[in-house]
């Protein structure tokens, strides 16, 4: 009888834990709905939080001031760290065999606007500082850029013949323009800037581009030399694109010849 009594309780009581198991189950799996529930409610009030800070932020701009996206000054320039800069607006990087990569800096495409052609030399062709290398043209106007440093070209950037914005868009990866043989490096070296040196030269840089522009458009138009003075003075970005060819040789005359004095 006492045998029968304890078997007949641990049926009892392995019944129970059967009948537990699922309760327990059944628990965890509203504890996880219930989670992902909250989760899915927070989600919503982030994005709804987010679209009407947004919304505030763009209701509050009184209306006429530009986008600061459309002004520009040398804090907006990008000058990467670990490059070379010249006074010719270009840049250099020895590769590590030796071979010299050469490309435009960001403040001349901030100016002119985005190129519809790229004039360059052709691999082979020997080049010297300060002698023109390429030329940057859109709709029929154009710059001629002189070279910061001497030697062979040993290849140019093909996807610049097809896509010249590339310029533009990337200007120190995508758009670079050409692999040189240097022939007189350790020299030419000493001639360029780092990126913070070539920072300040460029503030001055844009001083001069702002009397420069306020001179030759009073000269031409008072009203179109207002547009150069929004946001404490700041220049509309790509200033140059749509002025006339006139202007391109003034500026080549006053900010890239003189760059090889």
């Amino acid at each position: 009888l006492v045998f029968n009594e304890r078997q007949t309780n641990l049926e009892n009581l392995n019944r129970k834990e059967i009948i537990l198991e699922p309760e327990k189950s059944q628990y965890a799996l509203q504890k996880v709905i219930l989670f992902i529930f909250i989760f899915f409610i927070v989600i919503g009030l982030l994005i709804i939080l987010t679209s009407h800070f947004r919304r505030q932020k763009i209701e509050i701009m009184p209306p006429g001031i530009p986008i600061q996206s459309n002004l520009i000054n040398e804090d907006a320039i990008s000058l990467p760290k670990g490059l070379y800069y010249d006074k010719t607006h270009t840049w250099v990087y020895m590769e590590q065999n030796g071979v010299i990569k050469l490309g435009i800096d960001d403040f001349l495409q901030h100016i002119t606007g985005n190129y519809t052609r790229v004039i360059m030399k052709a691999p082979g062709e020997i080049v010297k500082k300060n002698e023109p290398i390429l030329s940057l043209a859109r709709h029929g106007k154009k710059i001629s850029i002189y070279s910061p440093v001497s030697g062979t070209i040993k290849e140019i950037n093909e996807e610049l013949i097809t896509e010249p914005s590339l310029i533009n868009r990337s200007p120190y990866s995508e758009g670079w323009v050409y692999m040189l043989e240097p022939s007189n490096w350790l020299r030419e070296i000493g001639f360029f800037k780092m990126s913070r040196e070539y920072r300040e030269w460029l503030k001055i840089e844009f001083s001069r581009l702002r009397a420069f522009l306020v001179e030759t458009l009073n000269s031409k138009n008072f009203a179109e030399s207002k547009i150069i003075y929004q946001e404490g003075g700041e220049l509309i970005n790509h200033i140059l694109k749509d002025m006339e060819p006139d202007i391109w040789e003034d500026f080549q005359k006053n900010f890239i010849d003189t760059s090889k004095l």
